[in-house]
């Protein structure tokens, strides 16, 4: 047996330093604490990261169509609800009359406090997963098709449009501009002034933010045109199993005032407020993710092997330093050789004598 131990000893990748060969010492003993202490913390980081986990941004190729998706629309114009006129246009020249579904409520017309007016809204980040998590609350429009008070001095519109993940534009002009009616509003009452509450793309979620979420645009012009570009991604958020399919968009603008042809008296070109948007042929898929428990064991492992051998090489630096600076004698003084050498023995047993 006991040569059997011998030959594995000789197999040792990490041979044990012998009793008579160790030192105990003040700074070996500050060293250790700290050591441990040290490693003690990152654990402690590491656990809360595994539990935690991390967030993992990915694209994939978005390979379906939904024939079932929604532009949500909470808005208010300055002209009455019966001088306006909204309809859907997609590339395919399918049109949806957006007022068969939107509800339009005559109101005075108001700006919140909080909102931007006349900013470029140019500037859009992705919602961080927690905050799309936390503020995931689904809603519908309880009304569809409303009108009530139309000829109030301005419009408040609000509803959802169904339409197809293709490109389109959805159109807020007067009546008579651009397309055949009944009636014709007069310049004098066109007032394409507007603020937005939401909107967006998909499902209704009235707490996610979006690029033109809070936003407006004041005009005296009465020929004003404002024009929105988005390009609308896919996005789904998943954490614990818990998903939240979306989308979301990036915006540029533009405005003009349309001008007047002096022969003809009419205005080249068509006031009003375009929202047009682009569907990217990617999906981003943001997820909460753990690494496996036995990698997660293992880098533990790997971390605590990490620490001890470079705790060993800054200690021997260290005392190498002192001895430069301070002489052996220093670095000796306070140290006490572990008892258990062989010589250590044959002492005793004379002192014994």
């Amino acid at each position: 047996m006991e040569n059997f131990a011998k030959k594995v000893k000789t197999f040792d990748a990490f041979p044990k330093v012998d009793p008579q060969h160790q030192v105990r010492s003040e700074r070996g003993g500050f060293t250790t604490l700290v050591t441990y202490l040290f490693g003690l913390l990152i654990i402690w980081i590491e656990v809360g990261g595994y539990i935690g986990g991390y967030v993992d941004r990915q694209f994939i190729v978005d390979d379906k169509i939904h024939s079932d998706l929604t532009i949500n629309v909470d808005m208010i114009v300055g002209m009455p609800c019966q001088f306006l006129h909204t309809n859907v246009e997609d590339i395919t020249q399918d049109r949806y009359l957006a007022g068969e579904t939107l509800n339009f409520e005559g109101i005075h017309f108001f700006v919140p406090p909080t909102f931007r007016i006349n900013n470029p809204n140019d500037f859009h980040e992705t919602t961080d997963l927690d905050e799309v998590m936390q503020e995931s609350l689904r809603a519908e429009y309880r009304a569809e098709g409303a009108r009530v008070n139309e000829a109030a001095p301005a419009c408040h519109i609000f509803g959802s449009i169904p339409v197809t993940q293709v490109r389109g534009d959805f159109r807020i002009t007067g009546k008579g501009f651009g397309y055949r009616d009944r009636s014709h509003v007069p310049f004098e009452a066109l007032n394409f002034s507007h603020v937005i509450q939401e909107f967006s793309f998909g499902e209704f979620y009235p707490f996610l933010n979006n690029p033109l979420d809070a936003t407006g645009k004041i005009t005296e012009e009465k020929l004003q045109s404002y024009m929105y570009y988005a390009k609308v991604v896919p996005t789904l958020y998943e954490q614990l199993g818990l998903e939240v399919d979306t989308n979301q968009y990036s915006l540029t603008e533009s405005q003009y005032v349309i001008q007047i042809d002096e022969a003809t008296q009419k205005p080249v070109g068509v006031p009003g407020i375009y929202f047009r948007y682009d569907f990217e042929p990617i999906k981003l898929v943001i997820r909460e993710k753990r690494i496996p428990f036995f990698q997660f064991v293992a880098k533990l492992g790997t971390i605590g092997g990490g620490i001890l051998i470079a705790a060993g090489y800054l200690f021997k630096l260290y005392e190498k330093l002192l001895v430069i600076l301070f002489g052996k004698k220093y670095v000796e003084k306070g140290t006490e050789k572990k008892q258990g050498g062989l010589l250590d023995n044959e002492v005793d047993q004379k002192r014994d004598e």
